[in-house]
Parts: C-alpha cells; sequence; structure tokens
C-alpha cells in the first residue's frame, strides 16, 4: 500500500491553533489544580505531622514532670508537695486520665528506684543505688524504703546471668543493644523491667515499676532546692573519693548539722570509705528525706518556675518504666502520705553471727573472694547454711510490707533471761535486732524464777502489740511480773523460762498466716 503526502489548505494552520490553545488551557488549569491540591494536602500532612510531633513532646513531658515528681519528691517523703500540680489542675488530670497504678494482693504498689552514673563519672549504667519502695495507699498511707547494697550477688537469674546486683542493669542493656539489635530506649526499658522482676523474684515480692535518675539530675536538682540540710552522723574522712579524672580527691565533712549543695550531697551520699555501702545506704534515705522537706520548706509546689526548672533538669536524665496514666494516678493516691509514715531498712552484714553486735537489715555475710575471682561479694545469711537461699530475706520483707503498722509503732522490748540456757536471751535479741525491732535490754532477770516464757506490756495501749508477737514468737501474754524491778521493764518484756527453745523468725512467719 502506498502513501501520498499533499499539502493542506492555507487555513488548516489556524485550526490547529485554535484545537491547541483549549487544550493547553485545560492541561494548565488541570495541572493548576492538581497543584493546588497536592500544595494543601501537603501542607496538612506537614501540620499533622507537627501536631503529631507536639502531641508526642507533650506526652513525654507530661511523664517525666509527673514521673520525676512522684520518684523524687513522693518517694522522698514529700508527697503533699505533689499538691503542687494543682497549678496544672492536677485534680481533673486526675479524674480524666489517672488510672490507678498497679498492686499486689496486699494493695501495694511496689517500685524499683535506682540512681547511676553518668558519663562524667567512673562506672557509667552501674546503678550503686538500689532501693525497693512499697506504697500502701489505703490502710496504712505508708511507704518501706528498702535498700539494698550494689556488692549483693546473685547467683542465678533467669536471664541476666550471675553476678553483682549493680552491673546487671547495664550488661543486660548492652546485651539487648548489641546482640539482640535493639534500640537503645527499649533495651533501657527492657533491662529496667527485667531487674525489676529478678529483684523481685528473690525477694518473694512483685515489683512493678522503675524509676532510675543519673548523679546529673541528682546535683542539679538539689541546687535547684538550694542545698538541703543535714545531721551528719559522724565524721568522713574519705580520701579514695572518685574524682573526674579516674583518680581519688579526698572528700571530708564534720558530724553535726550540715548545709549541702547538689555536689556535696553527691559526695555525701557516695562515699563509703569511711565507713561502708550500709552506712552509705542510710545517707542516701536520709539525703531524700531531706530533699524533699527542703522542697516543702522553700514552697516549692507554688513555684511554677522552680517546677518547670525541676522539669528541665530531669527530663534527660530521669526514665520510668511507668505509663502517664499510672504515674498521675500515683501522684492521685500519694497526697495523703506523711513523712512519719516511712520505714526504713538497709540490707547489710550486720548479723550479730560471730560475736558482733546485729543491726536491722542484717542478713548478709561475706564469702571466701577466692569463690568469686578474688571479688568482694554479700550473700545472704542462709539456715541451713546450704544452699543459699533469700529465706530470711524474704521474711524480712513480708514483715516489714505486710505489717508494717507494726513497725510504725516503733515497739521496743527487753529480753530477760530467767532460767533458760545461758545465751538465748543474747539470740532472741539479736534475731529482733536484724528484723528491725529495737531491743534495749539483753540482760539475766532479776528478781523472778519463772519456768514459763511470757511476753508482757506496759500499758493497755500496747495490748494489741504484744498479742501481734505472742502469735509471730509463740509466747502466750501474761501480766509482768511484781518482783520485776522497773529498770527492767519495757513496752514489751520477755522473759525467758525453762520451756523456751529458740526458733529463727524464718520458720515462725507462718503462725501470722
Amino acid at each position: 500500500m502506498s502513501f501520498n503526502v499533499r499539502r493542506l489548505r492555507e487555513d488548516a494552520p489556524r485550526k490547529k491553533v485554535r484545537l491547541w490553545k483549549p487544550i493547553a488551557l485545560a492541561l494548565i488549569g488541570i495541572s493548576g489544580s492538581l497543584f493546588g491540591f497536592y500544595e494543601h494536602e501537603r501542607e496538612r500532612y506537614k501540620e499533622h505531622k507537627a501536631s503529631a510531633h507536639r502531641c508526642t513532646i507533650l506526652k513525654r513531658i507530661l511523664l517525666v514532670l509527673i514521673a520525676v515528681l512522684c520518684a523524687l519528691l513522693l518517694l522522698a517523703g514529700t508527697v503533699k508537695a505533689l499538691s503542687a500540680l494543682k497549678i496544672l489542675n492536677l485534680g481533673t488530670i486526675t479524674k480524666l486520665t489517672g488510672t490507678a497504678p498497679p498492686q499486689d494482693e496486699w494493695g501495694h504498689t511496689n517500685i524499683l528506684l535506682l540512681g547511676q552514673g553518668d558519663e562524667g563519672h567512673d562506672g557509667v549504667n552501674l546503678t550503686d543505688t538500689i532501693m525497693v519502695a512499697s506504697i500502701d495507699p489505703d490502710e496504712t498511707k505508708s511507704i518501706v524504703l528498702l535498700s539494698l547494697p550494689r556488692d549483693l550477688y546473685l547467683l542465678k537469674t533467669e536471664k541476666m546471668g550471675a553476678g553483682r546486683i549493680n552491673t546487671m542493669y547495664r550488661d543486660y542493656r548492652s546485651y539487648l543493644q548489641f546482640q539482640k539489635g535493639m534500640e537503645e530506649e527499649e533495651a533501657t526499658q527492657e533491662a529496667m523491667r527485667e531487674l525489676a522482676a529478678e529483684i523481685g523474684r528473690h525477694m518473694g515480692i512483685q515489683i512493678h515499676h522503675t524509676a532510675k535518675v543519673d548523679f546529673i539530675g541528682f546535683v542539679k536538682a538539689v541546687d535547684l532546692l538550694e542545698g538541703i540540710d543535714v545531721d551528719v552522723p559522724y565524721d568522713i574522712v574519705d580520701t579514695e573519693y572518685p574524682d573526674e579524672n579516674y583518680g581519688f580527691e579526698t572528700f571530708q565533712i564534720l558530724a553535726g548539722p550540715q548545709h549541702l549543695d547538689g555536689e556535696t550531697a553527691l559526695k555525701y551520699a557516695r562515699s563509703r570509705h569511711t565507713t561502708s555501702d550500709f552506712g552509705r545506704s542510710a545517707r542516701q534515705q536520709q539525703i531524700l528525706t531531706a530533699m524533699g522537706e527542703k522542697a516543702k520548706s522553700i514552697g516549692i509546689q507554688k513555684d511554677p518556675k522552680k517546677l518547670i526548672e525541676l522539669l528541665r533538669i530531669l527530663s534527660a536524665n530521669f526514665e520510668t518504666t511507668m505509663s502517664i496514666s499510672e504515674a498521675v494516678g500515683l501522684a492521685e493516691i500519694a497526697r495523703d502520705i506523711e513523712r512519719s509514715r516511712i520505714i526504713t531498712m538497709q540490707l547489710n552484714d550486720r548479723n550479730g553471727l560471730y560475736g558482733g553486735l546485729a543491726e536491722p537489715g542484717g542478713f548478709l555475710y561475706n564469702p571466701p573472694r577466692d569463690l568469686f575471682e578474688g571479688a568482694s561479694v554479700l550473700l545472704p545469711v542462709s539456715i541451713p547454711e546450704f544452699p543459699v537461699t533469700w529465706k530470711q530475706i524474704q521474711t524480712a520483707v513480708q514483715l516489714l510490707m505486710h505489717h508494717r503498722e507494726v513497725y510504725g509503732t516503733q515497739p521496743e522490748f527487753a529480753v530477760l533471761n530467767s532460767t533458760a540456757r545461758p545465751g538465748t536471751a543474747r539470740r532472741l535479741g539479736n534475731e529482733l535486732l536484724r528484723y528491725g525491732f529495737s531491743v534495749g535490754k539483753v540482760e539475766n532477770a532479776e528478781s523472778t524464777d519463772q519456768a514459763t516464757t511470757t511476753i508482757s506490756y506496759n500499758n493497755e495501749a500496747d495490748a494489741a502489740l504484744a498479742g501481734f508477737f505472742s502469735l509471730l514468737l509463740d509466747i502466750p501474754v501474761a501480766p509482768l511480773p511484781v518482783d520485776l524491778p522497773a529498770s527492767q521493764r519495757t513496752r514489751l518484756t520477755i522473759i525467758l523460762g525453762t520451756d523456751y527453745e529458740f526458733t529463727p523468725l524464718q520458720d515462725l512467719l507462718q503462725n501470722l498466716q
């Protein structure tokens, strides 16, 4: 097939022009509309993205603000300072968004509190401050603070291996991040949760959440409070306090009332060469209480500027596993808890087993170093000695947390040996001391000779208290002997007769069930 090509008429180009123009105009109109639609949608997307980003920031700010105040002010014994958030309408917020924090079967919320080093200190990510806080919002409206020494050694865990308790968060976090490929934030959260779960398993309780703060946040928070006032119980001269260059400097502070700025408070909390980890734990609890008292005295709850500054300081130095709603709920239930209802104990090695005096929390001992590659570690005292168990610590935790109303009355004992075997009174006295009860006298009974072991009380107000220990120790309540001198009478007096056989409290706790 062939084709012929011929010239069109002279007016053909004019028709072509008339067709092109409307098409071009239509295309331009459509393009403009599409471009306008695109620009509109792009602006909407940008606005949505910015809004989502702002929402995320606001959520994180709210979480940090509430969690910081809960962990550092609530647990420091100044929960009333949380009413400061009324400037943010906390009452309305809690009614709308606050949920009750998780509780165990006793109605308690248990939180693991961690203090760690930062990039400027030796031992970054080591959790050298470890406390368990148990909050009872209803029955006793109290808080129990139990400190664990950093050298406490866990022989076996489900996921974290064996080792000192202060290394487990750091090591497990690194494992999750670098071997399991987790993002840093996810690894941090999971490591905090697992450490809480592991400590809870060993202590026989459920720990619901973890809160962690580093040295920078601590120092700046104390400075924001214009320093704190503490009564230093003894002279501290630590010639081996770590400096900022992986060396040492001397830290010295004298006994008596002292005003501490942030850096000095940190040194006071960390120093351990003059005393021990156990003295350090007690000072850390003292500092938390002092921070709370100072916050209350300067009226931080009425100072929005200081609250915002506290948020700014700690937002980069504080982490928690609590959700926003749980933190808000915790702030709400905390309002009724007073400082006088804070019960403290530190686990230590003053166990009284080798002729020394026992102290509250004395459930640990130092095993031979050659069993742990030369390292100094602490293990629980066990009855029997092997295998190593946490039964005594678990018993102490059960008494502290589930019968805290007894500790709140601060009972004092006299343990007198009438006709029991020599040394029996000392043994029982040490046992009561280790579990946190005050024992004022341990001696032979004067002017009385009885074969039956009894427990007595001086005042009718202590009758219920005597009944509690009668049930626990399996000792009958009886009136005080009339010939017992007044010098040997105290709130609760135990007189040991020939029928007394010492039984560890770990085997008597079942009497309360």
